[in-house]
């Protein structure tokens, strides 16, 4: 309980960070965030006593931007990704989160995109948004939707892959052990481990829908994650 205190403490001082800083977000060409991101990040895993094994690290360019798809197995999957994967990120978000007082106005400010999952409509013309915004920022999505409950990868969902389909590069991401961190529904964190394996990048074949590539993204990261389990 006291690891959830901390957490919502060093949350609150980037938070009110972000807003001091924001002009100079803006003058750094949207840089910034994403350096304060990694930070937060990477406080909030040490202070939990989280470490992380990244393998794949060659794999990745910095001056590119990537729709980086990992499967989602807990709340601490962000700060994962966000601490362990050199990119300017951001997160494609269920829109509840930005009802939050004051935390959610940062994202807004910060292009984090939020995805109403109930109405198609208003979930692609978010979509396009950030499409547009990958001109500078890389988003990070998960396409089963929710969280694993057992650790194992569940069926992706195309619907965030429709940027993919404006050519895009893809960056597959496995994340093992982040369940073991913080189960869902709980607020019971423990230190330990997590392995985070970096794919090559990828793009949506010529002839290939997006439910086929769902479905070879999901394998993918679900053999790498079986595999390191067992």
């Amino acid at each position: 309980m006291f690891r959830f205190f901390l957490i919502f403490v060093i949350v609150g001082f980037y938070v009110l960070l972000s807003f001091l800083i924001f002009p100079v977000h803006i003058l750094s060409k949207r840089k910034l965030g994403g350096i304060v991101f990694r930070h937060c990040s990477s406080v909030l895993l040490k202070s939990c006593g989280v470490r992380s094994i990244t393998e794949g690290l060659e794999n990745i360019s910095p001056d590119e931007t990537y729709l980086v798809v990992a499967n989602h197995q807990s709340i601490a999957d962000i700060p994962l990704i966000g601490a362990n994967i050199p990119l300017n990120v951001r997160v494609l978000a269920k829109k509840e989160l930005f009802k939050i007082p004051v935390f959610g106005q940062a994202m807004w400010l910060y292009d984090f995109i939020a995805i109403d999952r109930k109405n198609r409509r208003r979930a692609v013309k978010s979509l396009e948004r950030a499409q547009k915004k990958m001109k500078y920022c890389s988003y990070l999505v998960f396409p089963e939707g929710t969280r694993s409950r057992d650790g194992h990868v569940g069926k992706f969902k195309s619907g965030a892959l429709i940027l993919t389909e404006k050519g895009c590069k893809i960056l597959p991401v496995a994340l093992i052990g982040a369940d073991k961190i913080l189960k869902a529904g709980a607020t019971d964190i423990h230190s330990g481990e997590v392995r985070i394996k970096i794919f090559p990048p990828t793009q949506i074949g010529e002839n290939e829908t997006r439910q086929e590539l769902a479905e070879r993204l999901q394998e993918q990261i679900s053999s790498c994650v079986e595999s390191k389990n067992s």
